[in-house]
């Protein structure tokens, strides 16, 4: 039987384009950057995404055999504005953040995470005992968000809102960077509700089963339709040039969650089931969202 990775893998190296120069045959698989920078945002737990960031890294560079560096952005326009200039290679960005580095930095989607389920949601959330039923009732309550990019913690809720009449000006905002510090805010009362991610649509496997105290106990008012997982991403020039280094890049990280006995190792940044080949019209529903909000990533 023949994994997964091993068959993309005979699929993708067919499809490397050769050029014929002179009667030569120049393979641009050939050339071999000096090293290889892959950019994320903490969006979970900051200190094991950063941790097991440069674990995965070391990893990498042991089976790509070149140098490997992760660049640790603090927001997730900044993600994208480091790939425009060229800071990173490949990036692993949020659904939204995607959409807006397809356009500003030439982004090109590889491969999306998976944990329960190709997809993953956004739910709002509230203390069990909150007074709070509906989205209607969030109007003049302290909600917190994680990014104006976010795709779960912000946008889709966004969007959820304004269906209810409501605007940002109908609630006190709190921006916290993640989702962990959402929970925590909202464990702590500094809000009354708390817009976060979902791996399954029940919320079992929701950012408050993962980042709560299990005394705590929290309700979902409301769940989104399904959303694309996270993509992980190459810089469209860097492809062009490197097309094998790419696919090679491509077929490591599979490898690696498929291998690793503990899927936990790595699971704040790969996921923790697969990692699957993605389309960029996979995402069309997320620039449906983002056109329907007229919003633009900001610096």
């Amino acid at each position: 039987m023949i994994s997964f990775s091993r068959f993309l893998g005979k699929v993708a190296v067919a499809a490397l384009v050769a050029t014929t120069v002179a009667g030569t045959t120049v393979f641009a698989a050939d050339k071999t950057p000096k090293q290889l920078t892959i950019g994320m945002i903490p969006g979970g737990d900051p200190k094991k995404e950063t941790e097991q960031g440069v674990a995965l890294a070391r990893e990498l560079q042991t089976r790509l055999q070149i140098p490997v560096t992760m660049y640790i952005s603090k927001s997730y326009a900044g993600l994208v504005e480091a790939m425009k200039n060229k800071k990173v290679d490949f990036a692993f960005f949020s659904s939204s953040t995607y959409v807006f580095a397809e356009k500003q930095a030439q982004a090109k989607v590889l491969l999306k995470k998976v944990w329960q389920e190709p997809y993953y949601y956004s739910a709002i959330i509230v203390p069990a005992n909150s007074k709070i039923k509906t989205v209607k009732d969030l109007k003049g309550k302290k909600v917190a968000f994680v990014d104006e990019q976010s795709s779960s913690g912000y946008l889709y809720p966004k969007v959820e809102i304004r269906k209810h009449g409501l605007e940002d000006k109908d609630l006190k905002i709190q921006f916290t960077g993640n989702h962990q510090a959402s929970i925590k805010a909202l464990e702590s009362n500094e809000v009354d509700a708390a817009a976060v991610f979902s791996d399954d649509e029940k919320g079992k496997q929701g950012a408050w089963v993962k980042f709560a105290d299990a005394k705590k106990k929290y309700r979902v008012i409301w769940m989104s339709q399904p959303i694309p997982n996270d993509p992980f991403c190459v810089r469209q020039d860097f492809y062009d040039e490197y097309p094998k280094v790419t696919h090679d890049m491509m077929f490591a990280l599979i490898e690696i969650l498929e291998q690793t006995a503990d899927k936990n190792t790595y699971s704040e940044i790969l996921g923790s089931r697969d990692l699957m080949p993605a389309t960029s019209k996979q995402y069309d529903p997320v620039r449906e969202m983002v056109k329907a909000l007229n919003i633009e990533l900001k610096p």
